[in-house]
């Protein structure tokens, strides 16, 4: 299968469609507030899935501590999962995100849904005036193009946008970064790291009602977006993160979670190629698309590379290594995102030295971050420019794996070339 990086005329069609539904909810919802110090700010969540629901926990206890903000309203395609949610954030709820969107007293909106939708949703709400909280991946990987739309959006309605990489807000990241600016390792030159986990659980998602079908709970149409038509299953509602329609696998689900803390502490931009493989070579006994072995290396201009390995029929750990020509940091774990348990500095020179690492709720932080920056208009940490990097890495990645060949950035004219 030939997978371009491009988008088809009904994609098109679907996004301008979309785009002018925010331009509509713009002039209904008004084109942004000025929040001031003392004011609420009011969140609209789009998905109130699993991750949706955990964001939904952390405004509330940003809500309980008095920081300023407050749910006011959820959407969901699942009628059930809609309710429950607005019963759980005491919000309005709607069951299109056109119609939350149109909300007056919406300032911001966390878009949590499937893959697919954050970038069409995210279109639709700068268009309505309001500040985005975005969940990684920053969009699905063949939607490079629509991407960089969000981008000059973005900056042209000069909205503030977050992307969910929240390891950028872990504190515990800064400390390698620090040992990084002074020189520990002298100029870094490789990075190595993995992502390891026994089970398909992630992508085998949970089927609450085998019975359901599309209708006034179930919107097959929303659900799908620009993605291909197809017939409607539970599975592909459900289980969504299984299809390449939808989804990429490691390479877009988690890798993010091990990638972007490195090219934030390392100022990595585009990649200048990417090569890729991997494979089905263990869940292969039901209708799974995405890979569950996934090996990445991806070449940056900053003359270094980044290699990420991954697979989910296994989960010993692999420690995370930074390379420089002077020494060695190793990451003592597990790593996530949120941060690690201690860091070793290796210098050619010289004894060993360990220092504490630290595990903060860099949700929260990551959160308190974006409101910051809604309030003061500032730059968030993982803003749309630093995710539209980070998401030409993971769709680099993805075509090149997928069209079995070596994916080249041109700088340039900011294309993906196979």
């Amino acid at each position: 299968m030939n997978h371009q990086p491009s988008e088809s005329v009904s994609r098109r069609e679907f996004i301008d469609k979309t785009v002018a539904l925010g331009a509509v909810s713009a002039v209904l919802g008004g084109a942004g507030k000025v929040l001031g110090a003392n004011d609420r700010i009011g969140v609209g969540l789009i998905g109130v899935g699993g991750r949706g629901r955990a964001h939904i926990e952390v405004v509330q206890e940003m809500a309980r501590r008095q920081e300023g903000v407050r749910i006011v309203a959820v959407n969901d395609a699942y009628g059930p999962r809609l309710r429950q949610a607005a019963e759980l954030a005491k919000a309005r709820p709607y069951a299109k995100h056109q119609d939350l969107l149109g909300d007056k007293d919406v300032d911001v909106v966390c878009i949590a849904s499937p893959d697919r939708l954050h970038l069409p949703q995210a279109l639709d709400a700068v268009a309505a005036g309001k500040d985005v909280y975005c969940e990684k991946p920053m969009g699905h990987w063949s939607q490079f193009a629509l991407s960089q739309r969000f981008r000059q959006e973005t900056l042209k309605r000069k909205r503030v946008v977050q992307i969910g990489n929240q390891g950028n807000s872990s504190p515990a990241w800064n400390k390698v970064a620090g040992l990084v600016r002074q020189g520990a390792i002298g100029r870094p030159q490789h990075v190595q790291m993995g992502y390891f986990r026994a089970g398909d659980w992630g992508e085998r998602m949970p089927i609450p009602d085998p019975n359901a079908r599309p209708g006034p709970d179930l919107d097959w149409e929303a659900f799908l977006g620009d993605a291909p038509r197809k017939s409607f299953t539970v599975e592909r509602f459900f289980s969504w993160r299984r299809y390449l329609d939808y989804a990429g696998g490691p390479c877009s689900d988690l890798f993010p979670h091990v990638l972007t803390p490195f090219v934030g502490i390392l100022g990595l931009t585009y990649p200048d190629q990417a090569v890729a493989s991997g494979g089905i070579f263990k869940y292969d006994t039901y209708d799974r698309e995405v890979p569950d072995t996934f090996n990445l290396c991806l070449d940056y201009p900053q003359r270094l590379s980044v290699t990420l390995v991954c697979t989910l029929a296994n989960d010993y750990p692999s420690a995370p290594v930074l390379r420089g020509d002077e020494g060695t940091i190793v990451l003592q774990g597990p790593v996530w995102e949120s941060g690690f348990d201690s860091v070793t500095v290796i210098p050619k020179k010289g004894a060993p030295k360990t220092v504490s690492g630290d595990r903060p709720n860099c949700t929260l932080a990551h959160w308190r971050n974006f409101l910051t920056c809604v309030r003061s208009r500032g730059r968030p940490v993982s803003d749309v420019a630093f995710g539209l990097q980070v998401q030409a890495a993971l769709a680099m990645g993805m075509l090149g794996f997928l069209n079995h060949k070596v994916a080249r950035f041109d700088a340039a004219r900011g294309e993906i070339i196979l």
